[in-house]
């Protein structure tokens, strides 16, 4: 049988799980939030909230709306990634994920150039940058069980005392939490079976 580890990264990256909205928000009232051309909007949160994860569902439903979407994923060392600015129309989709990667003033530029074409942009970043916020990514302790008890594939309350330690060894941080998670199944020989079902040194969890 082989065996996979749950909060291996093949499991947990952006797009693999869905994101979960909080109350009050949906697929539909983020894509509500861009009803014309030129429309700008950001999704903040603190790093390892969900947003690539957010973006990563809504991608699959830009095109469905007539959108064109076009993105760059920034980070401390790729802060000077191309940005296509040149071929911006009414119907592209902007989408920059770590808009903070940018200076003050390549922001301005960024949203200037965005507004002068009519292309709609959509930003993700770790604190609020000008932008009107349409979402805060702020996950809970109640969302990290949801999450676990997803990936494991199976009931989790045998184990929900542990796995509630390892959550507030660094509460808020969901990509952290996994990687912990990684190394605590390895610890207690937990592990996915080729069909996806948990078990626990050879019998079911």
């Amino acid at each position: 049988m082989m065996q996979r580890n749950p909060f291996s990264t093949r499991f947990t990256r952006p797009g693999e799980i869905p994101f979960v909205f909080p109350t009050g928000h949906s697929l539909d009232t983020l894509i509500a939030a861009f009803p014309h051309p030129g429309a700008q909007g950001a999704i903040v949160g603190p790093h390892g909230s969900g947003k690539s994860t957010l973006l990563e569902t809504l991608s699959q439903h830009w095109g469905l709306r007539g959108f064109v979407e076009q993105r760059v994923r920034l980070t401390a060392s790729r802060k000077r990634e191309s940005i296509p600015l040149g071929n911006l129309d009414a119907k592209t989709l902007l989408v920059i994920d770590g808009f903070e990667q940018l200076s003050f003033w390549r922001q301005r530029w960024v949203r200037w150039r965005c507004q002068h074409n009519k292309a709609r942009l959509l930003v993700t970043c770790h604190r609020d940058c000008g932008l009107p916020v349409i979402l805060r990514t702020q996950p809970d302790w109640s969302l990290a069980l949801k999450l676990s008890a997803m990936l494991l594939t199976c009931d989790v309350t045998p184990y929900e005392s542990d796995l509630e330690a390892v959550w507030n060894e660094d509460p808020g941080d969901i990509r952290a939490y996994f990687f912990r998670l990684y190394h605590w199944c390895e610890l207690h020989g937990i592990y996915l079976s080729s069909g996806h079902d948990a078990y626990r040194q050879g019998l079911p969890v």
